[in-house]
């Protein structure tokens, strides 16, 4: 019954776009955004995030490498540590020494997480070049749902009705068999908006690699290991008025993964295979003197995986509708009011039969500026899931401007927000392991900071340091008893830390531009766990490291670009106890390259060098990385704007 309901409130939005009046009286839709190629603009969620750190990742890096993931976007400008089972496999992301579970990811304003797993795998994404990635770092309960404890990746394709047109081709050739193919297009006449994207990637992955788990150390070969990925994603917008458009957009990605086995370990001769497609509908018109969007999605996510022949076979169809609606109360005052519906159809091998579930939840945005120093953002937010009762979530934020002078801007800003995050379908009916008496997790974030952005003749830039607090109760974690792993509740776990952010620019002469930024994140997670004399002490959660560093720079010289940038992760536990840990390390990549134009053409040549100082490093225990690799790359783009 729930699932037609859901069904039919899509149909209803996608019925309302050819039903819907011609005129109105505004001319264009706010949330309209024009865009150029590179360029970075703001995500709605933005306009209520006040009190929040977030981030928006250069999109020049998805411009010149079109088709890498969103793991190694997010390795290179970001603080986040990125735990990953070797090149192209699994790789997940975790905010403030939280786990990958406790990280929401929304493509288009929908949540994207497996709910099997409740985690999203990021070398499956990989964004196309028309992609804003965006990072809202904290919980964001109000704003984002279940599993917004830590933080949220938010992948956003604006609109543009720009007329424009332009194809871009792009091949790229490197060490131990990787190969990459691209191709994007977009056309555009003011009425009708199309984006196309194509990427497919492979590698061997035959690198030769250090086993730590024998003596000396000796140098193998990796077995096992080749990957291949095709991603395909499409955007039409069209104007249905000046005050109404349709979108649709669709995504499908399919990997070939072979599992790459841990040192020391016999080949089983894994292999998996994803298949993600993603399609969804969005009406936006002006109603009841606002704008008003609805939007319809279906999702359905294969996971087949098998070892030494034996299958475990998954498949998930995920269902979604939202509405929403944004009004300009008062001069000062800005209101989106909203309610979305999700409904999963589980089909997976490990369940002792097939298993639905419905959630639903209700939502309030409410943005206050009552001087021109100062917005205030009140958000709520409550949730309603099948077996389930999660918390009212509330979040209250605020920034003010201390000083603004015509060279320098500093701004404080603080933020409470509560979190929650359902248990996944796996941790209740994975059999025989599965718990269906898990509690829902609920947390609470503190946060306050400090943002100076700054111009002194040539050089700008901003600094951005903030300092937070966070506590989760109920902890969903595996812990091994007997013959199986099970989920339990742990009673809490606090973590506090802070992050640290710096970006510049500095116009060294005409033809000469230099950039770069520096990311740092301290963080401590901690469980009271009992000692051999049974004394409850204080232990950082494994793979959460204390200390993480992300540091780019840029030297851009006419048409020729020499760029680097460098990672340092700090020691990370391996169990719950901190008695064994994996070492610290530190990665440096350098890229060259040089543009040819010729009026409305383009061609782009480009080296790479990965890990340039061949560091011995593991994510994951005695899961072996690449050593120093190379990479080499031609595109040529074509674009007409009248």
């Amino acid at each position: 019954m729930t699932q037609r309901a859901v069904f039919f409130a899509y149909i209803l939005g996608l019925a309302s776009t050819l039903l819907a009046p011609e005129t109105y009286a505004q001319t264009q839709l706010p949330d309209t955004v024009e865009l150029r190629a590179v360029t970075v603009a703001g995500h709605k969620y933005t306009r209520y995030a006040a009190g929040s750190r977030t981030q928006s990742i250069d999109s020049l890096l998805l411009s010149r490498q079109p088709g890498i993931t969103l793991a190694d976007v997010l390795q290179q400008r970001s603080p986040l540590y990125l735990k990953s089972y070797g090149n192209g496999m699994t790789a997940t992301v975790a905010f403030r020494g939280t786990t990958a579970s406790h990280t929401a990811v929304l493509w288009n304003g929908l949540n994207i997480a497996l709910p099997t797993l409740g985690l999203t795998d990021f070398a499956l994404l990989p964004p196309s070049a028309h992609t804003q990635v965006a990072l809202q770092h904290g919980p964001g309960g109000a704003l984002h749902g279940s599993g917004a404890v830590g933080g949220t990746v938010l992948l956003n394709n604006p609109v543009s009705f720009e007329p424009r047109r332009e194809v871009q081709v792009q091949q790229e050739l490197g060490s131990f068999g990787h190969r990459r193919s691209a191709a994007s297009g977009s056309f555009s006449n003011g009425r009708l908006s199309l984006t196309s994207s194509f990427t497919r990637t492979a590698s061997d992955n035959d690198f030769r690699f250090r086993n730590t788990t024998v003596f000396g150390a000796p140098r193998e070969t990796q077995q096992n290991a080749a990957f291949k990925q095709t991603s395909f994603a499409q955007d039409l917008h069209y104007k249905l008025s000046q005050n109404q458009r349709l979108t649709v957009r669709g995504w499908y990605v399919k990997t070939h993964r072979q599992i790459q086995p841990s040192m020391g370990s016999a080949n089983n001769h894994a292999v998996q295979d994803d298949e993600n497609l993603r399609l969804m509908a969005e009406w936006q018109g002006q109603l009841a003197g606002g704008t008003t969007t609805v939007r319809g999605a279906w999702f359905k996510d294969r996971l087949d995986y098998a070892e030494n022949g034996t299958p475990s076979l998954s498949t998930v169809s995920t269902y979604q509708s939202q509405v929403e609606h944004e009004r300009q109360l008062l001069p000062h005052l800005l209101l989106q009011v909203g309610g979305e519906a999700q409904v999963f159809k589980a089909e997976v091998g490990g369940y002792s039969g097939n298993v639905d579930e419905t959630r639903f939840s209700a939502y309030s945005w409410l943005r206050y500026t009552p001087v021109d120093k100062l917005q205030i953002n009140l958000n709520v937010r409550q949730a309603w899931v099948q077996s389930f009762n999660p918390p009212f979530t509330p979040t209250l934020g605020a920034n003010y401007t201390l000083l603004a002078t015509e060279g320098n801007t500093l701004t404080a800003k603080a933020n409470v927000s509560r979190s929650y995050r359902v248990p996944t379908l796996n941790d209740r009916f994975w059999y025989p392991s599965g718990n269906p008496d898990l509690k829902p997790e609920n947390g609470w974030g503190y946060e306050a900071g400090l943002v100076h952005a700054f111009q002194q003749g040539k050089l700008t830039g901003t600094t951005e340091i903030t300092g937070y607090r966070l506590k989760v109760e109920d902890w969903i974690q595996w812990q091994t008893r007997g013959a199986y792993s099970e989920p339990v509740n742990l009673q809490n776990v606090r973590g506090y830390g802070m992050e640290a952010d710096y970006r510049w620019n500095f116009q060294a002469a005409e033809n000469v531009l230099l950039s770069g930024g520096l990311a740092y994140a301290y963080t401590i997670s901690e469980q009271k766990l009992p000692n051999a004399w049974a004394e409850l002490q204080d232990r950082q959660l494994f793979y959460v490291p204390k200390h993480k560093v992300a540091g780019w720079a840029e030297v851009r010289y006419r048409n020729w670009w020499l760029a680097t940038d460098a990672t340092f992760t700090s020691k990370r536990y391996t169990d719950n106890d901190n008695n064994n840990w994996l070492d610290p390390y530190a990665l440096i990549n350098a890229s060259i390259g040089k543009t040819f134009a010729w009026r409305t053409f383009e061609a782009q040549l480009q080296a790479q060098v990965q890990n340039l100082s061949n560091t011995v490093y593991q994510t994951m225990a005695y899961r072996a990385m690449p050593p120093r690799n190379f990479r080499i790359s031609l595109g040529l783009k074509w674009a007409q704007q009248p």
